[in-house]
């Protein structure tokens, strides 16, 4: 089997990240099933194994490389979550009344700003839609690089994703935050018309989680754990940075995520600081992607040779900077 390295890279995090994940729950005693990250399980090894026909047989690189980079990024998505479940209890208290005081540095307000569109449920609902599309549009992205046959943007965006949730995590890990939503409770009446994804309850339950942990991670009930920094932001701001040599989908994106800024904060309960780091974290990893990207293809191996000779697409693909 024929891996290119960023593949290979995310493989190795996906494998080393299960090892971890083995070990955490052996330690805490936490029951870990699978049944929820079924479709993720099944779904990678099939479409690696047409990657590879098309990389070994049809010699077509751009389906090989879309094949591959979009399961693995889903496959990488499953430890990755069981191993930020794995890290509760959180021993430290949770910095959200900080991350509220420097949000009032600049005039916002969760409660405020539910307030303010809760005179416009439609809107609301719209920006609600918009918040829980936010990983299919990072996917979308990395398909249509891989069906441009745009294998640095695409390979450079996947690695940067990996690094800014792990990123995240270490953050996360050491200064945990719940959200805006964990710290505020919103009047009984805003509650009921903007209804947001993440709301006081959900708030509530992350604080219990971050005190009592959790003992088996299906009985779990929430979508999200992370307040500081935004995940969300990261994804919807990488979407339009590794598209962003497209000028037909630029604008396009550049409209989704100007709503999807008030629906991460409404709608996802965050602190206006939780985008801030989220910006800060997805500029560093992009910049981390690329760095990895052009290392690995300066790297003279055998491997690489025996890449040329058999898939001798993937250089006009490598070339393809956008």
């Amino acid at each position: 089997m024929i891996f290119l390295p960023a593949e290979r890279i995310i493989l190795t995090v996906s494998l080393a990240l299960t090892v971890v994940c083995a070990f955490l729950a052996w330690d805490k005693g936490v029951t870990v099933s699978l049944d929820d990250y079924r479709f993720a399980i099944l779904f990678a090894p099939a479409m690696v194994a047409v990657g590879q026909f098309y990389r070994h047989v049809r010699k077509d690189e751009r389906i090989a490389i879309t094949a591959h980079m979009l399961p693995l990024f889903i496959l990488y998505s499953v430890p990755a979550s069981i191993f930020n479940i794995l890290l509760l209890p959180r021993p430290a208290a949770p910095i959200d009344a900080m991350l509220v005081r420097m949000d009032a540095w600049f005039g916002y307000s969760w409660p405020a700003a539910c307030a303010w569109i809760s005179q416009y449920p439609l809107l609301s609902d719209v920006l609600r839609q918009i918040y829980t599309l936010t990983l299919i549009q990072i996917l979308l992205s990395l398909l249509l690089l891989g069906l441009a046959n745009d294998r640095r943007r695409l390979h450079a965006g996947a690695l940067a994703l990996v690094f800014a949730s792990l990123i995240t995590f270490f953050c996360w890990a050491l200064f945990p935050s719940s959200g805006a939503s964990a710290y505020w409770t919103l009047a009984p009446e805003v509650d009921r018309i903007v209804r947001p994804v993440v709301n006081s309850a959900y708030g509530a339950e992350l604080n219990r989680l971050l005190v009592e942990g959790v003992k088996d991670v299906s009985s779990l009930k929430t979508t999200g754990l992370i307040g500081f920094p935004s995940f969300h932001t990261v994804m919807a701001l990488m979407s339009l940075i590794v598209l962003w040599p497209y000028r037909p989908l630029r604008y396009p994106i550049i409209a989704v995520n100007t709503a999807l800024l008030p629906a991460i904060l409404i709608h996802g309960g965050h602190n206006l600081m939780d985008v801030f780091g989220g910006t800060l974290i997805t500029f560093i990893s992009w910049r981390l992607g690329l760095l990895v990207f052009d290392a690995e293809e300066r790297r003279p191996t055998r491997e690489k040779a025996a890449r040329r000779t058999s898939t001798p697409d993937i250089e006009a693909g490598a070339a393809t900077a956008g």
